[in-house]
């Protein structure tokens, strides 16, 4: 597609050194627009067509666990986290101002209060915890029977007896009994004193870090990712939002009563300000990114007065005395923003709100085009790590460009090989592989995990404490229309069928399970 002659080499990176280069190097830019030689960044292994594809292949940082090809459905537990520190989970639901977004009115429900209405915040926070004898694992579906109706909506179908006599049956062979391997509930550790191979707490303190789930999900789908990083040392934070994009969603009010917060189908909305309806989900999810901003915001907030040593007015009921002071070992002076999907966008749009100093932003796939147009400013340094779903969109190089340009502090952009866009999530490590693959899934559920952790790792292992570290990589990938690229994969096939050419074949960025830098 047309694009600016400035893009031509739009890779850009942290990276500091400025070497001199010979006609026709590769390059990638710098946030100060200075050039290096991609031979500069690590690597993993060489692509085929290197000219150092003869040098010994390097070892791989580390080797992948075993994942069993009945995903959880036998063991009925996801895989166990690769840290040094066993894992604690815990549920906070804390009120904040109320605040409102949209002016819209459900049709069904016209005397209804308008737009989105939010006064608490839910949150799962995954912290390095003291060892437990018998640790009390937590249920990774909770709420089954809510949660599955509220799917049903998201899928157009009324959730009536006959719906849930498929729906209820099917769920419960799948997912019923699954627990995540983290203790519910147990003490916070104390950090180290002394240095941790694989952990990022600093000076007597444990990082935090923000994860924003993506619409259709829920705070605890993520829960490998999430738990992984708080096994190396960050309190991590999942919201669960309250913007009408989770299946469905439980507040607790101030006098015990609960109300539930269901998906909003835009299509059920009526925007009387408008003069013209809108005609898709465009004007509800920038509504709802305004709504995910504030919320994200709010959570940064109470986390500071946490570790200050404020007791915050928890509307859950705790069934044990919390030792709120053992939480002023949290580091929330630099937090760290993560996200899938809308909530990749989300964190970029809290970056930009530039209320806080964040080390950096790590996005999976975000929906840039929930952005657009885009005319602000990303101050921190930015991780993006997309599937090869994503990748092979034609939209993706057009809407990136922007932020790209826009981010002063360094971007760096890698894909998966093989991945689909819920492969972030926690749903492919419970389902079988035979099951995954017949979605699209060209590689290990475990393999997309290992590399984001991995490489969110890497991003944000600076000795000052900062972000935009290189990404190691196994190759990389140029968006040139090179016919040594393409292959036909079944699965991909059936996944990808908008994104084929004439001839019936699909791109492969990469090989599967491998990160390939994204070099264009």
């Amino acid at each position: 597609m047309p694009m600016p002659a400035t893009s031509s080499d739009m890779f850009i990176s942290s990276a500091n050194s400025t070497p001199a280069l010979p006609h026709g190097t590769p390059k990638i830019f710098s946030s100060n627009r200075q050039s290096v030689s991609l031979t500069d960044i690590p690597r993993l292994s060489c692509s085929a067509d290197d000219d150092s594809s003869s040098d010994p292949e390097p070892p791989k940082i580390q080797e992948l666990p075993k994942h069993s090809p009945f995903g959880a459905l036998l063991s009925r537990t996801l895989p166990k986290y690769t840290g040094p520190f066993p894992v604690g989970v815990r549920d906070l639901e804390i009120p904040i101002p109320r605040q409102t977004f949209g002016s819209f009115k459900h049709k069904n429900m016209p005397h209804s209060v308008a737009g989105i209405a939010v006064d608490t915040v839910l949150f799962t926070i995954f912290y390095p915890c003291e060892t437990q004898d018998k640790p009390k694992h937590v249920a990774w579906f909770p709420r089954m029977g809510q949660t599955i109706d509220g799917l049903l909506k998201m899928a157009k179908r009324t959730p009536n007896v006959w719906n849930r006599m498929i729906a209820y049956p099917a769920a419960a062979a799948i997912v019923h009994g699954t627990t995540f391997p983290a203790s519910k509930c147990a003490p916070l550790a104390m950090p180290p004193s002394t240095p941790v191979p694989s952990s990022f707490h600093q000076d007597g303190k444990w990082p935090l870090m923000i994860f924003s789930h993506g619409a259709g999900c829920s705070r605890l789908m993520y829960s490998a990712f999430c738990g992984e990083m708080a096994s190396r040392g960050f309190v991590v934070v999942a919201l669960e939002h309250r913007d009408g994009t989770s299946p469905s969603s439980t507040i607790a009010a101030a006098d015990g009563s609960k109300s539930i917060v269901d998906w909003i189908q835009w299509s059920d909305l009526h925007w009387p300000e408008l003069a013209e309806q809108p005609m898709d989900d465009s004007i509800l999810r920038r509504e709802q990114i305004k709504c995910r901003v504030a919320e994200i915001e709010a959570v940064i907030d109470i986390m500071k007065r946490i570790s200050e040593g404020e007791e915050p007015p928890c509307r859950l009921q705790l069934n044990e005395n919390l030792d709120w002071a053992a939480w002023r070992c949290v580091d929330t002076t630099t937090p760290v923003l993560t996200g899938h999907s809308l909530g990749g966008s989300a964190a970029l749009a809290v970056s930009a709100n530039l209320k806080c100093d964040y080390r950096g932003v790590v996005a999976f796939d975000p929906a840039l085009q929930r952005l657009m147009p885009w005319d602000s400013t990303l101050p921190h340094p930015v991780l993006v790590i997309n599937s090869e779903e994503v990748m092979v969109r034609h939209d993706f190089r057009q809407l990136f460009v922007p932020f790209a340009h826009s981010a002063t502090a360094g971007v760096q952009v890698y894909v998966i090989g093989g991945s689909t866009h819920p492969s972030f999530s926690d749903v492919f490590l419970i389902l079988p592989h035979t099951i995954n693959k017949l979605t699209g899934l060209g590689c290990p559920a475990r393999a997309v995990i290992d590399r984001v952790v991995r490489a969110t790792g890497e991003f944000l292992a600076d000795d000052a404490g900062g972000a935009g570290a290189q990404v190691a990589y196994d190759e990389v990938f140029r968006d040139a229309d090179d016919m040594q690229w393409k292959m036909s994969i079944k699965g991909r096939r059936r996944l990808f069928r908008r994104h084929s050419k004439e001839d019936g074949m699909y791109r492969a960025l990469g090989k599967p399970g491998e990160l390939a830098l994204y070099h264009f």
